[in-house]
């Protein structure tokens, strides 16, 4: 939720690689170990998954073209 509240652009970059990066998957998971990421439960988890799309479309339409900014690979790059 943090990600679709923040007003702070690079906040919201922050969230989205850290989330995507999460067990190197790219999607969301359930639940993960927090000392071992990829020990993860349910490797489709559609809500979480919905939302993190959500989040991501907020991010590109309030932030990324303006700045000339896309998501590649879970990094910020400029283009």
């Amino acid at each position: 939720m943090q990600g679709l509240t923040s007003i702070v652009p690079e906040e919201r970059a922050a969230l989205i690689n850290m989330l995507e990066a999460t067990a190197g998957t790219g999607f969301m998971h359930e639940s993960f170990d927090p000392n071992d990421p990829g020990q993860f439960t349910r490797p489709w988890f559609a809500w979480a998954n919905s939302l993190f799309g959500e989040i991501v479309g907020a991010w590109l339409a309030k932030a990324g073209p303006e700045r000339g900014q896309v998501i590649a690979n879970g990094q910020t790059v400029a283009q």
